[in-house]
């Protein structure tokens, strides 16, 4: 998994009792059904922390994208509230309340490029030099990923949907040698198909990525963002702007790169 130069914003005040949570997208709850809220509760119980917060989101990725927007809020607003309310707690205890809520929370958590296992939870950093130019496009829909991860599954049962070690090593060694044409040889993601045969558009907008210049497209996490790799970014605006005017105002579009070393 690779964290990108863009994402929600999470802004964090003290507050004398009580958690609340605000965001100025009026389509996201600000219950307790929100991860981000949770784990604010959950570090609180924890900690015995009497103190409160205000937490305001600011929202910039697209709701049940695949792009891990609430278990990155999740992991900021554990980071945050550690350093607001000043706790001495270790990190590996932090890491456990993640893995107890959410499968993505650590990778957020650890910050950086990471092999993940098990459910996501075990994080193993690696070396990423990858310079390449990214560009999102969300159909305008989401893809639930209760929903991806049972047809998947069921999937799974009759064919082979998991990358083999000899492609992750692959992957791997592509990433570090800054190696585009390596690393979108090796792009794979096991919930893309089902997702595919249900939404025929995923694999028209990746269709249409390669037509303008990406070097390689794939459906990000259990969609229904597709993310598609460029050697430079002109050319992700330009291939942005014709997937755009090819499928309608709908898409919603942004070029960014991967947080690596290189690219902070």
């Amino acid at each position: 998994m690779l964290p990108l130069s863009f994402g929600d914003e999470i802004t964090l005040r003290p507050n004398a009792y009580g958690l609340t949570l605000e965001c100025d997208n009026p389509s996201l709850p600000t219950d307790d059904s929100n991860l981000a809220l949770r784990a604010a509760k959950r570090l609180a119980e924890r900690s015995g922390v009497k103190r409160g917060a205000k937490i305001a989101l600011t929202k910039r990725t697209p709701l049940a994208a695949g792009l891990g927007g609430g278990s990155s809020n999740a992991a900021a607003v554990l980071l945050g509230l550690k350093q607001l309310w000043g706790l001495q707690t270790d990190d590996s205890i932090l890491h456990k309340l993640a893995a107890g809520m959410g499968s993505d929370i650590n990778f957020f958590m650890a910050g950086g490029a990471a092999l993940c296992r098990g459910r996501g939870e075990q994080i193993e950093a690696i070396p990423c030099n990858l310079s390449a130019s990214v560009l999102l496009v969300n159909p305008g829909f989401g893809i639930s990923t209760k929903w991806a991860y049972e047809t998947w599954a069921k999937a799974a049962a009759v064919s082979r949907l998991t990358a083999s070690p000899s492609q992750v090593s692959l992957l791997l060694r592509a990433l570090a040698e800054d190696d585009l044409t390596g690393v979108s040889g090796c792009l794979f993601n096991s919930l893309e198909a089902p997702s595919i045969r249900k939404f025929p558009v995923l694999e028209l907008i990746k269709n249409a990525m390669r037509d303008n210049g990406a070097r390689g497209a794939l459906m990000s996490g259990s969609g229904a963002t597709v993310f598609g790799l460029f050697a430079d970014p002109k050319t992700a605006e330009r291939s942005a702007q014709r997937v755009r005017e090819q499928f309608g105002p709908s898409m919603w579009t942004k070029v960014t790169r991967f947080a690596s070393p290189r690219n902070r």
